[in-house]
């Protein structure tokens, strides 16, 4: 006897020491996630803006080494006219241009985007211009990239206000394609006029500018030209309203999936009424836009904010939903070799699913058609209810909270006319999107309500087990271990159509196909938490 009371003193002791090593590591986990999160913010918020120092002008070149171009040594004048034209380009560093550009072809209504950067060549620093003229029906179909290196030693007399002439530009030219590979790069020497014009804003601090750009070059020893007229769109207030709202609706989601993970703790019965496939799918698809949002944040650090919160949802919420699910599903199993099968197989079809759906986000999220049929969120899991054929709830935080949240990326690029992509706007495309989404949580409604099968045709449903029979039994219901003679009165079940067929069978029992016998009312009450049998754990077909 003292023997048992050692070994359960130790058994007792060394869960306590699990429990308190799980918890310790718990805390380091969260201790990591609160340091991150404030150095993420830190960076994104108070980060001082790198530009914003001007005391760093640029040195200019003291060669001349073109033609018909200006000597900057001839007098002080020239320096500092030449000096106060390039304090007025520095002003446009790093802001991003958009509008429309007309070819020697007469090709126009395309897009046009361009960018300036300080850079440094040969010792000495100069302002690239990087060009794109979009030519494409879809984002970034196909453009003609350009990039110009800009330096005094270029500029061309007389100098007039806020225009500036430049002649044997060095630069380079590629033409380019998200569907195909990019050609290499070309050099060419072109000719540049820039009219840059300010507009009449009340905020004299505020720059906001209009760029005419006339370009002829030589490329493959043949000339050509473009003109474009491009208006500064402001990128960091863009990427400040973006992700603010995706953080936000994140939130909405890191919120939603601790409820549910919540509820997968306390009631098993919450896990095998989902779908595996749709928290498959959301676990790929907020890695992918972490990773997008990252990438972007190369352009503004303000989409870093997102960026953490739909990798912190990828890693730690959603990853940890889904293995709930998938244990849930495999609970039965008692041999370790059958389970570690199992779980080889769920890993293998992970990584295969990733990998299609990156390949078919990255190649085909251009297509409206692509983008209506990825927000079909809702129907792995009508599918999954509908073939379980079990009564489930409907599950608010699930649909409103997890997956309608997500409906705002795709509607944004199609809807949003000046959205930070550029993405040609197609409200039907949006239009398509909310109303397909609207009938999906209309069917899964009235699917929790009704039943899982009530949309299918009865020729179509499987053949379902008569559960009810009429002559008395002896024995024990081993539900709620009472003698199946003495029969409950109160069902409190929540679903109106299971609850109609349990009054229309209140005197009668139910007789399952392994042969065991229960109350009405506790087997469908069992059955609503797992279809197994309560005696010898056999699985149930379902009652509808």
């Amino acid at each position: 006897m003292q023997q048992i009371d050692l070994d359960n003193h130790h058994l007792n002791f060394q869960l306590e020491l699990q429990y308190a090593r799980a918890r310790q590591r718990q805390r380091r986990r969260n201790v990591i996630l609160i340091v991150f999160a404030i150095m993420s913010i830190f960076y994104v918020f108070i980060q001082p803006n790198q530009y914003a120092n001007k005391q760093n002008q640029i040195p200019y070149s003291q060669n001349n080494s073109t033609n018909d171009a200006i000597n900057i040594t001839e007098t002080n004048s020239t320096l500092l006219e030449i000096q106060k034209h390039f304090e007025i380009l520095e002003k446009i560093l790093i802001n991003q241009f958009q509008g429309k550009w007309t070819d020697s072809q007469q090709s126009e209504n395309n897009l046009a985007e361009a960018n300036f950067y300080k850079t440094s060549y040969q010792n000495r620093f100069q302002i690239q211009l990087q060009l794109k003229l979009i030519e494409g029906q879809f984002l970034e179909d196909y453009y003609n990239q350009f990039s110009f290196y800009l330096n005094s030693s270029q500029l061309v007399l007389p100098l007039e206000d806020n225009i500036f002439v430049f002649e044997n530009v060095r630069g380079f030219y590629r033409r380019s394609s998200v569907f195909e590979n990019d050609e290499q790069s070309t050099d060419i020497y072109a000719n540049l006029t820039m009219i840059l014009k300010k507009n009449n804003v009340e905020n004299e601090s505020e720059s906001v500018f209009n760029l005419e750009l006339n370009v002829h070059y030589t490329l493959f020893s043949e000339t050509f030209s473009f003109n474009s007229n491009l208006n500064m769109i402001n990128i960091d207030n863009k990427a400040i309203i973006y992700s603010t709202i995706v953080s936000v609706l994140s939130v909405i989601q890191f919120i939603s999936c601790l409820k549910l993970m919540k509820d997968f703790i306390n009631e098993n019965r919450m896990a095998s009424q989902f779908s595996l496939f749709i928290f498959v799918f959301l676990m790929i698809f907020d890695g992918y836009l972490g990773i997008v949002h990252f990438f972007l944040a190369i352009q503004s650090e303000y989409f870093l904010t997102p960026a953490f919160l739909e990798l912190v949802l990828f890693f730690f919420l959603e990853l940890k939903l889904a293995k709930h699910i998938w244990q849930e599903r495999f609970i039965n199993l008692q041999d370790n070799q059958n389970l570690r099968r199992e779980l080889y197989r769920f890993h293998l079809k992970f990584y295969l699913l990733a990998i299609i759906v990156v390949l078919l986000l990255y190649y085909l999220i251009y297509y409206n058609i692509f983008l209506v049929a990825m927000n079909l969120y809702l129907l792995p899991q009508i599918i999954h209810v509908a073939y379980k054929g079990q009564y489930v709830e409907f599950d608010k935080i699930f649909v409103f909270g997890l997956l309608s949240t997500r409906l705002f990326i795709p509607i944004y690029y199609r809807g949003c006319p000046y959205n930070i992509l550029h993405a040609q706007v197609s409200y039907l495309t949006v239009t398509m999107i909310i109303l397909l989404f609207a009938a999906q949580v209309v069917l899964y409604y009235y699917q929790c309500k009704i039943g899982p099968r009530f949309f299918i045709p009865k020729w179509l449903r499987p053949k379902s087990h008569e559960y009810f029979v009429e002559q008395p039994i002896d024995g024990e219901c081993a539900i709620c271990i009472t003698q199946l003679t003495d029969m409950p009165t109160e069902s409190q079940l929540e679903n109106k159509f299971i609850a109609k067929i349990i009054s229309q069978n209140q005197n009668k029992l139910m007789e399952t196909p392994c042969g065991h016998h229960f109350h009405s009312i506790c087997l469908t009450k069992w059955m609503n938490v797992k279809l197994n049998c309560p005696t010898c754990r056999s699985i149930l077909p379902p009652l509808i």
